[in-house]
Order: structure tokens, then sequence, then C-alpha cells
């Protein structure tokens, strides 16, 4: 049972880390080389508005090509405290968006071909749930947050050669790649151990024993009980249900919609090795917590509202 866990443990690191020290490294060389303000101006309106710094818009550009990049970057902003927490969870949560929208990659060729356009409303759903959730959370922001000062219109002189801002970079890094590897080694592997030892499977199955009752059809159910286990198959079973004509587009939408919210647990898997391997144990568990509730908050209004007027 240990060795599973450690050798599961050591692939997912072997995958996350890479991402992490670039991720801090380009932070370090974006500020060297004063690119922060040639690129920030492209979410500068968001960062405005949201009262967050520059920088935290460089993040959010990043979380387009790799999220784990994006929040170790964040993480180095943190303990460089030239973000507060506050600023950190707020900015993390806003880098959720990108990774949803960079998701389309792996839907796209599975829910066309199976749901065809019932597919692609469900995915135009998933993405309206985010942008939501990235609506309110820029609010939030905006109403919790100081107004940061307008330095856009500052002239970085001095600026010195990539090579030795590459080296600078690297070796500025180091000291934060060390602090966050201190915390996401021993992490990662104490989460993989609890999952090995079935307590997230036991979460799954109380929630599953009670899908009977949820506003689905009864021939519904099996799509509910394959999402705890693999959305593929979810899918698969969803498409073959539409295709002989036992559940209509809008039955098979909102099944897909209450089995996401039952079977997010599930996903605490995956996401707490990662949010508590690059923010730390307490600091990533609040980072998880608050994003995923909020985004669960907004799945079921959406799919009350779905069930109540489509």
């Amino acid at each position: 049972m240990l060795t599973n866990a450690l050798a599961d443990s050591i692939n997912y690191l072997a995958y996350i880390v890479p991402y992490m020290v670039v991720g801090v490294i380009l932070a370090e060389l974006f500020v060297e080389l004063g690119w922060i303000k040639k690129i920030g101006f492209l979410v500068l309106p968001l960062t405005k508005f949201a009262h967050l710094r520059n920088e935290c818009g460089v993040s959010f550009l990043t979380a387009f090509a790799s999220p784990a990049a994006a929040n170790a970057s964040l993480k180095h902003l943190y303990d460089k405290k030239l973000i507060d927490e506050r600023e950190l969870i707020i900015s993390s949560i806003l880098n959720s968006f990108p990774s949803i929208i960079m998701h389309w990659r792996t839907l796209l060729p599975v829910l066309v071909p199976l749901l065809g356009v019932t597919g692609l409303i469900y995915i135009g759903l998933l993405t309206l749930v985010g942008f939501i959730k990235t609506i309110v959370v820029l609010f939030v922001g905006h109403f919790m947050l100081d107004k940061k000062p307008d330095n856009s219109d500052i002239e970085q002189t001095n600026r010195p050669p990539f090579s030795v801002a590459l080296r600078s970079s690297i070796k500025r890094s180091k000291k934060t790649l060390g602090r966050i590897l201190g915390v996401m080694i021993p992490t990662t592997i104490v989460v993989f151990v609890l999952i090995d030892l079935g307590l997230f499977d036991t979460l799954a199955v109380h929630l599953q024993a009670i899908s009977e009752y949820l506003p689905v059809p009864a021939s519904g159910l099996p799509i509910i009980a394959a999402q705890f286990a693999s959305k593929i198959a979810a899918y698969t079973i969803a498409g073959n249900m539409l295709a002989e004509g036992i559940l209509s587009s809008r039955d098979i939408i909102v099944t897909l919609m209450v089995g996401k919210i039952l079977s997010s647990v599930t996903t605490i898997r995956i996401l707490a090795p990662y949010y508590m391997g690059i923010f730390g144990p307490r600091l990533g568990l609040k980072v998880m917590l608050l994003s995923a509730l909020l985004r669960e908050g907004i799945l079921i209004v959406i799919t009350l509202l779905l069930i109540l007027f489509f």
C-alpha cells in the first residue's frame, strides 16, 4: 500500500515540479527584465478592477499555458511579501478560468462525437460556471482589497542582458523553490497515502448512495454512478442513451450537471496534492475549499435553473 502511494507521489511530482520550477524562475525573470509592464497591459483592466498587482495579471496569462506555473509564481510573490494572503487566494481562483478554457482540448474530442450539440451545450454551461466564478472573484477583489497605485507609466532603467537576468533569476529562485518543495513533497505523499487507503472512495460511495433521491430520470442514474469513477464512461453511457432515445438532450444535460456536483468529491484526489503541494497545507486547503465551494455553489444555481426553466 505504502509502495503504491509512494510510486504515485513520485509520478505526480515528476509531472508537476518542472512546471513549478519554470513558473518561479519566469516570475523572477519577468521582474528582472521589466517585462511585467510590457505584457501586463493585456489584463490590466482585470487587475485594476480587482485591485491586484500587475504581476497577478501576468500569472493569469501564464495559466493559459500552465496553471501549475501560474500558481507557483503566485506563491513566489507571496513568499517575497509582494502580495498578501487575500490577494493570493483571489488570484489563484482567477487562474482557474484559463484552465477551464484549456480543458476544452480534452473535452471537445470526447463530448462532440458522443453527444453532438448536447455535448457543446454542456461544455458551454461548464464554461459559463467558470466565467461567473471569475466575475464574482473580480468583484470580491474590488471590494475587499485596497486600490493599488498606478505605476503603469513608470519606466525601468538599467535592465540587465538576458543571460545575466536569467542567471540572477535562477539564483534568486532557489530559496523559494526550497521552501515550496520542502512542504510539497511530504504533503503530496500523505495525500496519496490517504487516497490509497480509500478515504476519497468512501466519500464517493456515500454520495452515490443518495443519487436515487435526485431530480433526474431513473434511467439517468447509471450516468451519475459512472461519473464517480470515470467521466469518459459517463459520457459514453450518456451518448448511448441519447442515441437510443432513452433520454432527451435536456435530461442528459441535467443528469451530467447533477452528477458533476455529486462527484466533485472525487476531484479532491487531484486538487488536494496540487493546491497543498504548491501553497502548503494550510493555505492550499483554504484556496482549494474556497474555489470549490464557489464553483459548486454556482453549479447548483445553474442546475436548478435548468431543472426549472429548461
